[in-house]
């Protein structure tokens, strides 16, 4: 799981952020929303403009080097990579992951998207490879089942050292860095409005209507619908060469993606992930409820924390789901381009379960 995360000197941060998973409370309810003594489930509030969008862009940067995963956003990322007003010409990440007894800090420096600068990683607070691209000769490795690794096939203008340490040595000592890679090959981030937009998890995309109707989830599909206030005869249509979904009504049969509403469309989305979430380990949705009504966005909300093989931040404006029937306040982040605190962290005042925290958010009391 990740622990903490820190950016610098990319897009909107400036000046380095910290996403501190492990700032949480002893709160006695919603306790499923930490496991591992860490923040399993988090949503992000942030005005237009706060970074939102960009600190799901930045926690899935490295997603972009270390793995082949699907990354059709890269062209919206690789512009205006860097921050504007900060002096140095490049960006800095710091992750920080739990593995069991085993942590392990990734630290790297980029001055684009795929132009890596600089990588660091420390196993348990020691250090086992660092790599300056702008210096190979002076790499470090202190790895024992590296020994025999043949660095005469490494391109250091085009791979990660840590990627390419993973995938041509069988680690025995250091497993966790094994894990570390699953965990980075299972992060998926997707937008409740673009259907077509997402990083991680998958080599491609594909239809959604080819990915129920071949999964037999049709009937679930319908009954997920409907249990969200939607009540459609969904049917199979057959268009010779591919399956699509219909809606049908008094003996007719329409495509079902001309009839959604923008908000079912989004849910149809939604689900389609849902089915996948068995293999995602971190998932970020950005704006997750643009186009929802608020119960709707609640029972989205309870469906993810219902699920604990992943961590997972979603971000919104939806002042309705600062509810402790839903989340913590230490569970509950607001976002600036300065900071990302949460909610605890944000007052003097000791916050209860019987506390109305969006009142007292719409009241001012979470302040810096």
């Amino acid at each position: 799981m990740l622990c903490k995360f820190m950016v610098s000197g990319y897009k909107g941060f400036n000046k380095k952020i910290c996403f501190d998973f492990e700032d949480h409370n002893d709160y006695q309810f919603n306790k499923n929303l930490i496991q591992d003594d860490l923040i399993n489930k988090s949503i992000v509030y942030g005005k237009n403009g706060s970074g939102k969008t960009n600190l799901g862009f930045a926690l899935f940067d490295l997603v972009f080097h270390l793995t082949d995963k699907h990354r059709n956003m890269s062209s919206k990322i690789e512009k205006n990579y860097l921050n504007m007003s900060s002096n140095k010409n490049y960006a800095e990440f710091y992750y920080e992951f739990k593995f069991g007894d085993d942590i392990v800090i990734y630290e790297y420096k980029k001055e684009s998207l795929y132009k890596l600068l600089y990588e660091k990683v420390l196993y348990n607070g020691k250090k086992i490879i660092e790599y300056d691209f702008l210096k190979p000769e002076n790499k470090f490795i202190d790895l024992k089942d590296a020994d025999n690794l043949n660095w005469k096939y490494y391109d250091s203008n085009e791979l990660s050292v840590l990627r390419y340490i993973c995938n041509n040595t069988i680690l025995k000592e250091h497993k966790a860095l094994n894990e570390l890679m699953e965990f980075v090959n299972g992060m998926l981030w997707f937008r409740s409005v673009d259907s077509f937009g997402f990083i991680g998890l998958m080599n491609r995309g594909e239809s959604l209507d080819t990915a129920i109707i071949d999964n037999g989830k049709l009937d679930d599909f319908s009954k997920f619908l409907k249990n969200n206030g939607l009540n459609f005869k969904l049917v199979k249509i057959d268009n010779f060469d591919k399956y699509s979904i219909g809606v049908e009504e008094n003996n007719k049969v329409a495509p079902f993606g001309d009839m959604a509403s923008s908000g079912t469309s989004a849910l149809w989305l939604y689900y389609y992930w849902e089915m996948h979430f068995k293999d995602v380990k971190f998932l970020f949705i950005d704006e997750f409820d643009a186009t929802y009504h608020f119960d709707l966005a609640a029972n989205i909300v309870k469906r993810i924390n219902d699920n604990s093989s992943f961590q997972s931040v979603l971000t919104t404006h939806n002042t309705y789901l600062m509810n402790n029937k839903l989340t913590r306040p230490d569970c509950t982040f607001i976002l600036t381009p300065k900071f990302i605190k949460n909610l605890s962290s944000c007052t003097e005042k000791e916050l209860r379960e019987a506390h109305n925290i969006e009142k007292l958010y719409r009241e001012g009391l979470f302040t810096d």
